[in-house]
């Protein structure tokens, strides 16, 4: 009866130890499963976001082919108007340069219609009024105190500024007018909110388009510290 009770607690020990190691093993086989899930889980979320990168800069690309598409036909466009307005006239330095004024102008945004339209409607007539007006405004630096600094043309719809770099005195010394010898920076508010500048060093011939007007400046030294400005008005284009 000992031997057989014994023999029995020997069975169940080993069959414990059995399913302790079935145990065992079933755990680290779920433990490396649920590893594997997740470095799989992981991995497809890694490549979808690849795939989501990929696909916007994609649409980047497709969006930069279309611009680029967009302004080389512009291009040809004012090509064929440039080649009927002017025929073999223009040489390739002129050429050039109005290539160059062209993809300025995309650049800033204006349409390759505007650009065509504007192109074709050039002729080298000219209309303008009769009555060109001349102000003169104070440069403002550093050391001038605003007053008489602005002027404005157009029934008021353009005004013009400037800024400058002071004069020196014999001593060094900086003085409140500006030195007509260095450049300056002229600015053109137009009522509605368009700025546009112009810098470099007196006389400065801008121009600041408002619909179908073109307004020419010729600005010359006047005056100590003043800037004498003729503005007028031609059509445009």
């Amino acid at each position: 009866m000992s031997l057989g009770f014994h023999e029995q607690r020997r069975r169940r020990q080993s069959l414990r130890r059995a399913w302790q190691r079935i145990i065992g093993w079933s755990f680290v086989l779920s433990l490396a499963l649920a590893i594997g899930y997740i470095a799989y889980d992981q991995g497809t979320a890694l490549a979808r976001r690849d795939v989501v990168r990929l696909e916007e800069k994609l649409a980047g690309v497709e969006v930069e082919n279309a611009d680029l598409t967009s302004k080389l036909d512009a291009a040809l466009e004012i090509d064929k108007a440039l080649e009927l307005e002017y025929g073999s006239s223009v040489s390739p330095e002129q050429a050039k340069r109005l290539v160059n004024l062209v993809r300025e102008r995309l650049a800033a945004g204006i349409t390759a219609d505007r650009l065509a339209f504007v192109v074709g409607a050039a002729r080298n007539e000219e209309h303008c009024d009769d009555n060109p007006s001349t102000k003169r405004f104070i440069v403002q630096t550093d050391l001038s105190e605003g007053a008489n600094d602005t002027v404005s043309f157009a029934d008021n719809t353009i005004v013009v500024t400037a800024s400058g770099t002071p004069a020196l005195n014999p001593d060094g010394k900086p003085e409140s007018w500006f030195d007509a010898s260095q450049s300056i920076k002229i600015k053109f508010a137009v009522a509605g909110g368009d700025m546009s500048e112009t810098e470099g060093v007196l006389p400065l011939h801008p121009s600041v388009v408002v619909g179908n007007s073109e307004y020419r400046f010729n600005l010359v030294a006047g005056a100590r510290g003043f800037i004498n400005t003729t503005g007028r008005r031609c059509d445009f284009p």
